[in-house]
C-alpha cells in the first residue's frame, strides 16, 4: 500500500479542510442536534458541488471512480470535524449495493441523483435479535405477487433513515434461497418508521414493513448474490466509519494539547505536569495504532473473505478501544468537566462511542476475531 498522497488526494483534503473548518465547533454541533435531519442540507449541497458525493461512484454514473483509500482519507477529515452528514449510508453503503443492481441503467440514474445531492438512501438490514455480523440472518420476507412483491418485516437501527427518500431493504423471497435486496420508498404505504436521535446527534429509526407492495423493478439484487453484496458494502462502510473514528481521535488530541498549554494550575500550564504528559502520550500512541490498523484493513480489502473479515475485526477492536481511551483521557485532561456539553471533547467522546457500536460492537468483533484464530 502506497502511503504517499496523490495530487487528487491532496486537493481533496485541502478542500475538506477549508470547508469543514468553517463549521466545526460546539455551537454548530449543538445547532445540528436540534435539526430534524441531524445535519445541514446546505452543507450537504456543498459536498455535492465539491465532488465528494461522486467520489466512490463509477464514471458511468457520473462519478469519480475513487478508491477505498480516497474515501477513507475524506472520512478522516469528516471525523475530525464531527460531520454528521449521511455520507457513509448514502455515498458509501448504498452506492456499493447499487453497483451490483440487476438493472444497470436504473441504478446509474439513482447514483447520479446521489452524486448531485438530490437523493439519499439508507440501508435497512439489521433485525431484532440477529447477529450484526451475519448478513444472512434475515427474517423479513418478500412474497411474489402478480405484479411484483409484497414485503413484510422489522428492521432496527436504520442509520440516517430520517433524511432518506429510499430504503434498501434485505429480505428472503418466499420459496427461494438467499437474501435479496429491494429498493423501497421511505413513504410507501405499509412502511412505519420510529425515528430517534443517537447519543452523538445523528439519526436512526426502527422500521416496520407490513405488506408493502413493490413492483418487480424494486428487486435490486437477487437472493443468489445478495449476501455477498451486503458483505462487501458493509465492509466498505465499516472502513469509512473507522476512518471517521481515527479523524475524531486526532482532533481530540489536538484539542487536549491546546487546552494543556492554556490551562494553568499553581502558576504553570498543566501540560508541564508529568501525569498529563503520560496521559497525552497514551492518547498519541493509541491514535497512531488506530491509524495503522485502518491502513491494514484497507490493504486487505481484496483478500479472501475470511482473511478480510478477520482483518476488519482486528481493526475494529484496536480502533474501538483506542477511541474509548483517547476520548475518556481527553475528558480527564479537562479535569472531568470536559464531559459537559460546552466542551468540544465531550462531543468527540459521544461520537466515538456511537461509531464503536455500528455494524458490530467491540464484543462481537472480538468474538469473530477469536473464531478466526482458532478456526
Amino acid at each position: 500500500m502506497d502511503f504517499a498522497k496523490s495530487d487528487i488526494q491532496t486537493m481533496l483534503l485541502d478542500s475538506a479542510e477549508r470547508l469543514l473548518a468553517d463549521s466545526a465547533g460546539v455551537e454548530y454541533w449543538r445547532e445540528q442536534r436540534h435539526n430534524a435531519l441531524g445535519f445541514d442540507e446546505a452543507r450537504w449541497a456543498q459536498f455535492a458541488e465539491l465532488g465528494w458525493l461522486a467520489l466512490p461512484l463509477p464514471e458511468a454514473a457520473g462519478g469519480l471512480d475513487g478508491s477505498v483509500e480516497d474515501v477513507a482519507l475524506l472520512n478522516i477529515a469528516l471525523g475530525k470535524a464531527l460531520a454528521t452528514e449521511p455520507y457513509v449510508s448514502s455515498v458509501v453503503l448504498a452506492t456499493q449495493i447499487l453497483k451490483h443492481a440487476a438493472d444497470e441503467s436504473a441504478a446509474a440514474e439513482l447514483m447520479g441523483e446521489i452524486a448531485t445531492g438530490a437523493l439519499r438512501i439508507a440501508l435497512a438490514h439489521q433485525e431484532p435479535g440477529a447477529d450484526p455480523l451475519a448478513t444472512g440472518a434475515v427474517a423479513a420476507t418478500a412474497r411474489r405477487t402478480a405484479d411484483g412483491f409484497s414485503l413484510s418485516g422489522a428492521k432496527l437501527m436504520v442509520a440516517d433513515a430520517a433524511s432518506a427518500a429510499r430504503l434498501i431493504v434485505s429480505a428472503r423471497i418466499e420459496g427461494e434461497d438467499g437474501v435479496a435486496l429491494f429498493l423501497v420508498r421511505a413513504e410507501a404505504e405499509g412502511v412505519q418508521a420510529d425515528h430517534y436521535p443517537l447519543i452523538d446527534g445523528t439519526r436512526a429509526a426502527d422500521i416496520r414493513l407490513t405488506d408493502v407492495r413493490l413492483p418487480a423493478s424494486a428487486l435490486l439484487v437477487g437472493g443468489n448474490s445478495g449476501e455477498a453484496v451486503l458483505d462487501e458494502a458493509i465492509h466498505r462502510a465499516s472502513v469509512a466509519l473507522m476512518a471517521q473514528a481515527v479523524g475524531a481521535m486526532e482532533a481530540c488530541i489536538r484539542i487536549c494539547g491546546d487546552y494543556a498549554k492554556e490551562r494553568k494550575q499553581f502558576g504553570v500550564a498543566i501540560g508541564s505536569f508529568q501525569a498529563i504528559q503520560h496521559i497525552s502520550a497514551d492518547m498519541f500512541v493509541a491514535t497512531h495504532q488506530a491509524r495503522s490498523m485502518l491502513y491494514h484493513a484497507i490493504a486487505t480489502g481484496d483478500k479472501p473473505a475470511a482473511e478480510r473479515a478477520a482483518a476488519l475485526s482486528a481493526a475494529r477492536i484496536v480502533i474501538g478501544e483506542a477511541g474509548q481511551l483517547v476520548s475518556r483521557n481527553g475528558i480527564q485532561v479537562h479535569g472531568g468537566y470536559g464531559l459537559t456539553d460546552e466542551y468540544a471533547v465531550s462531543h468527540y467522546f459521544r461520537r466515538l462511542m456511537s461509531l464503536e457500536k455500528q455494524y458490530g460492537d467491540l464484543i462481537r468483533h472480538t468474538e469473530r476475531f477469536g473464531d478466526s484464530i482458532f478456526a
